[in-house]
């Protein structure tokens, strides 16, 4: 009696299928963990986003401070520049370096579906014509923005209120507070306060 005989029809078609489950099984586990990965990449940019913009709005809106320069009139005006869509605005930085100074300028502000930071030890003056963005230093905080607003704290009649532009003309006056809404492409929104 012979027992060295090859496989049938049967086993052979068998033996695909249950290889064919295999590969798809293991191909559907890969899918997954890619589409796991990019979740999570999304994600974690996202919260970078989060935390840069959380840094610069909590190291230059709290730390705020009333800052008056000559204007073109020869008068004094504040360098604060409050619109609902940009803010400007001097505040005490922590000095590494006595020669760097403890204040700072910044302009916050929408370009190109970009939140981008301009800072300058010097006034950034909202007056002046003649102010050469080169000077500053230009920073994206975060890329992928439909759009920012800006809101501006004021105790008027013992009552706070918010509005979209802030008052120049209040002197020696800054907001009690300012807060900063991002929407994002995706339709997301966050709000800082300050």
């Amino acid at each position: 009696m012979r027992t060295d005989r090859g496989f049938t029809l049967l086993e052979m078609v068998i033996a695909v299928g249950i290889f064919a489950m295999v590969m798809l099984s293991a191909a559907m586990g890969l899918s997954a963990i890619q589409k796991t990965w990019s979740s999570i990449t999304l994600q974690n940019q996202k919260f970078r986003n989060l935390q840069i913009i959380d840094s610069v709005v909590d190291s230059a809106f709290r730390n705020a401070i009333p800052f008056a320069w000559q204007d073109n009139n020869r008068g004094t005006s504040m360098v604060f520049l409050g619109d609902k869509d940009k803010v400007l605005l001097a505040y005490q930085h922590r000095i590494n370096n006595v020669a760097d100074g403890g204040i700072r300028f910044i302009s916050l502000f929408l370009d190109g579906g970009n939140l981008v930071a301009e800072y300058r030890k010097t006034p950034i003056l909202p007056w002046d014509e003649k102010f050469n963005p080169k000077d500053a230093v230009r920073e994206i905080i975060a890329e992928n923005i439909r759009s920012i607003s800006f809101l501006y704290a004021d105790r008027r009649s013992q009552k706070l209120e918010w509005s979209s532009d802030w008052d120049e003309k209040i002197p020696d006056a800054i907001p009690l507070a300012i807060q900063i809404k991002v929407e994002w492409n995706n339709g997301d929104s966050e709000v800082w306060m300050r």
